[in-house]
């Protein structure tokens, strides 16, 4: 503790000269502060969620894939070529004359092997139902990419504005560490050196977090990259909202997460509506990842149906024309017409075509299980995530109703308790510390609430959109 006396009207009035000096800075600081202009180029999460649909290389790999399964539909419709013989048959081998012997004969025949049972048809029905398969497999990846790179784009978002805050509080303790250190100095008030230490302290401290707010902006930049299949321009910054560069004190407003809704019909708070009103179990049936393995176990019945038609006999049919000359002695010849049938009996392999029918009937049955899984799973973590959504929105209510309000008035009361000499400025920085304080919580909230909405949009919009469709 200092030993400054000084006599009491020359100590008074430089106390309340650096007290008036102290709060205008203060009061000028937080100003330019909040008005600190925002010009860097943004990346909003429409454009994201476009470019990542736009360069994703499995949506274009499944357009080609869709078109090799339409043409193998196609080609197995058709029957086996028929096949083409010619030949010279019993030409002998003392004179190699066709007109020596009455069994010569030059012969062209023509054979044609019909399909197994109905194996086409069920071929064709298989490459058919596996093209509409990958149409769903592009819906499901389509909502994987928006959730997954709108949960990205929201890391991004949170840094950008968690640094934000950070700099308002580097700000209050600078000032602070400013205001201590002075009166430790001029031995003005009760300043002590461990009021210093304590400021520098929470500095440090607060270095340690800018690190880590840097370090997750960075990570979800990069994360960013790969969903459009090049860095990011580093002029691009994350969008910041309203109270980041506005003059008058606020809290971070509602994170704008409306860009997964523009492929439907549905305003947020419809979203919303629909989210209550809807019975997970039911409706999650008609999810993109659940109808794809709807989508396997009709593949897998067309393998059943395919199994059961090797156990069918399988036909050809031929027909023959031999052509012999004339006798050496000048007798006519007749020329030869033959006509016959041919098929497998598949007798001795009915153990074996047994076990492949059982094979593909259990195959068929698993994936039903896996179906009834998949909803199970989908309409669970519906549930859960509709609970984490309410209680987001009753704390997010609490913090804008009332905590942002009280610390406000808590600054303006410190604030005004210090200008008229009845207060202290370390209670005003710390009142001010405590509202960046509760924006930074109020701002996880926000950033939660809106990675659940995110959540939820991956499950009720595709199916929302197969009920539309239908409509």
């Amino acid at each position: 503790m200092s030993n400054y006396s000084a006599p009491k009207k020359l100590g008074t009035a430089k106390h309340n000269k650096i007290r008036a000096s102290f709060a205008l800075f203060f009061v000028l600081s937080l100003f330019l502060m909040a008005n600190k202009p925002v010009v860097a180029q943004t990346l909003s999460l429409e454009q994201a969620l476009q470019l990542a649909i736009q360069n994703d290389p499995l949506l274009k790999g499944n357009v080609h894939r869709k078109e090799r399964f339409n043409a193998e539909a196609e080609a197995s419709s058709y029957w086996a070529n028929p096949q083409v013989s010619a030949s010279v048959q019993n030409l002998p081998t003392d004179g190699f004359a066709f007109d020596q012997e009455p069994m010569t004969q030059f012969k062209v025949g023509l054979k044609q092997q019909l399909p197994r049972g109905d194996e086409n048809l069920y071929s064709q029905r298989k490459y058919q139902v596996m093209a509409d398969q990958m149409s769903v497999q592009s819906q499901a990846r389509k909502a994987w990419l928006k959730r997954e790179v709108t949960l990205t784009w929201l890391d991004w978002v949170y840094a950008t504005h968690r640094i934000g805050l950070l700099d308002k509080e580097k700000s209050l303790l600078t000032q602070l560490l400013d205001f201590t250190d002075s009166r430790y100095s001029q031995g003005v008030g009760a300043a002590a050196q461990q009021d210093i230490l304590q400021v520098r302290l929470a500095l440090l401290s607060l270095d340690d977090k800018y690190v880590q707010a840097y370090q997750q902006k960075n990570e979800a930049r990069s994360a960013l990259s790969k969903w459009f299949g090049a860095p990011l321009d580093e002029s691009l910054s994350a969008p910041l909202t309203q109270s980041m560069h506005e003059s008058t004190p606020s809290y971070p407003k509602r994170i704008d997460v409306d860009a997964i809704l523009n492929d439907s019909s549905l305003s947020l708070s419809s979203f919303l509506t629909v989210i209550e009103r809807s019975e997970p179990f039911s409706i999650l049936q008609h999810h993109p990842e659940a109808m794809l393995l709807q989508i396997q176990t009709q593949i897998e019945a067309q393998n059943v149906n395919i199994a059961r038609e090797q156990t069918k006999s399988q036909w050809a049919f031929e027909a023959s024309y031999g052509y012999r000359q004339d006798a050496q002695n000048g007798a006519s010849r007749a020329d030869f017409v033959s006509l016959g049938v041919q098929v497998d009996l598949p007798f001795f392999n009915k153990s074996r075509q047994d076990a492949s029918i059982a094979a593909a009937a259990s195959k068929m049955s698993a994936s039903e299980t896996d179906f009834r899984l998949k909803v199970n799973e989908l309409a669970a973590n519906a549930e859960v995530l509709k609970s984490r959504l309410s209680a987001l929105s009753e704390r997010k209510a609490l913090y804008e109703t009332a905590l942002i309000g009280e610390t406000q008035q808590l600054s303006e009361a410190e604030l005004t308790a210090y200008t008229t000499d009845t207060g202290d400025i370390s209670d005003v920085v710390n009142a001010n510390l405590k509202q960046v304080q509760v924006q930074d919580d109020l701002l996880k909230i926000d950033i939660e609430r809106a990675r659940t909405l995110v959540s939820l949009a991956y499950l009720y919009l595709p199916t929302h959109a197969h009920f539309s469709n239908k409509e």
